[in-house]
């Protein structure tokens, strides 16, 4: 597993009173490389795996559990899981179904040649429909590349992530923008002050282990990737949680977007995590 990435989606945590019940699956998945026991599932909204730019149904299978509450944090919910979830240990497949719970395909990559960008075919048997605001029902198939049996019941996310923040990002824009000041910077003081209660914890943490200046520095590099510039496009809050969409580029790439996940603790809004992505959004 990743340390500071992908573990923590897999921590249990405990979800908001009136949130759905978490999506569970059974089953096997296997190709010519590998056999997964499938132990979580997770439904998405995002751009279809097949040709255009509409939206689909997304059911995420892997051979571990998905913590559903961190991961309706994320905007971008399929770079998330792609990102911080999945690696060598942890597999992953995406099924794509329309509104109405019909099979459109799958999706996945496990390693060099063992994979598919999009994959379709009549065949697979699926009695998957849409029961009280879940995807509920069994996905088959045996063929000569891969064969899989499934069983999903998981429930379907809102179209929208919640309230639309204002132009440049209201509070929140402006606290992750000065958090992206004072990580250039490497200001240890106005980096802590702009941190949630859960990355204060780890920066106290690593910093009694003398770690925090390397952890610093994968922040800017790695997760940050050095980013010169930062346009808050958008994003959107829902209670004391928000998220703030930008642009960006460095000093080697031109075209960059991403997303800041906020948290609001005692009236301020605090920086909890940021991903970016190549690319225009």
């Amino acid at each position: 597993m990743q340390i500071f990435a992908g573990a923590f989606l897999l921590i249990a945590l405990a979800p908001p009173h009136d949130s759905p019940a978490p999506g569970t699956a059974s089953g096997t998945f296997e190709d010519k490389h590998l056999k997964i026991n499938v132990g979580g599932a997770y439904a998405l909204r995002d751009k279809t795996f097949g040709s255009g730019d509409e939206q689909a149904l997304q059911v995420a299978i892997s051979n571990f559990e998905f913590a559903a509450d961190a991961m309706d944090e994320h905007y971008d919910r399929q770079h998330a899981i792609n990102t911080l979830f999945a690696d060598d240990e942890t597999k992953v497949v995406y099924f794509e179904f329309d509104e109405a719970g019909k099979y459109h395909g799958l999706s996945y990559y496990f390693g060099p040649g063992a994979g598919c960008g999009w994959c379709y075919d009549s065949k697979v048997k699926s009695t998957v429909r849409v029961v009280g605001g879940r995807l509920e029902g069994d996905l088959s198939y045996k063929g000569d590349d891969r064969q899989f049996q499934v069983t999903l019941d998981v429930p379907i996310p809102p179209k929208v992530w919640g309230d639309p923040l204002p132009a440049g990002g209201g509070d929140p824009g402006d606290t992750y923008l000065a958090y992206h000041a004072a990580l250039e910077k490497r200001d240890k003081k106005a980096i802590y002050a702009l941190l949630d209660a859960d990355r204060k914890a780890l920066f106290k943490e690593l910093e009694g282990e003398g770690k925090l200046d390397g952890w610093l520095d994968s922040q800017w590099e790695d997760v940050h990737t050095q980013l010169s510039q930062v346009k808050i496009t958008g994003g959107f809050v829902r209670g004391d949680r928000a998220v703030v969409l930008f642009d960006g580029k460095n000093g080697f790439i031109d075209a960059l977007h991403g997303e800041g996940l906020l948290r609001r603790e005692g009236g301020a809004w605090l920086v909890h995590r940021d991903m970016v992505e190549v690319g225009s959004r």
